[in-house]
């Protein structure tokens, strides 16, 4: 048995380092397969909203950027289309006033769209 593993151990332990390498890598980029605006808009209203659930802000702001607006009254994010949609990303203040977030950690409550008629 001891044979077996002869040779193998330090290409399977710097693959093991590889690997940890890229999901920290991963996890620092934002979240994968978040679609872009364009894609998430032609998904429709309930699609769009269970992409996005739950993800903290920094990583909407990590895959689409600065938004082109901000709500007033309500904490979200405004991200206009070049086809005049509009995808409104609004959050959950909640852990802000409990004070356990910070504005990039605060998670995604309800996402709208509206088309431009």
């Amino acid at each position: 048995m001891s044979g077996f593993f002869s040779g193998r151990t330090l290409p399977a332990a710097a693959l093991a380092v590889l690997t940890a390498v890229v999901l920290a890598f991963a996890a620092r980029t934002g979240p994968a397969g978040l679609p872009p605006p364009e894609d998430l808009a032609a998904l429709g209203p309930e699609a769009a909203e269970a992409a996005l659930l739950g993800l903290p802000r920094g990583d909407v702001l990590r895959a689409w950027g600065e938004p082109d607006g901000m709500l007033s009254g309500f904490f979200g994010d405004i991200y206009s289309l070049e086809d005049g949609t509009r995808i409104i990303v609004y959050y959950d203040t909640e852990p802000m006033n409990q004070g356990t977030a910070g504005s990039r950690a605060v998670p995604v409550e309800h996402v709208l769209i509206s088309k431009s008629d």
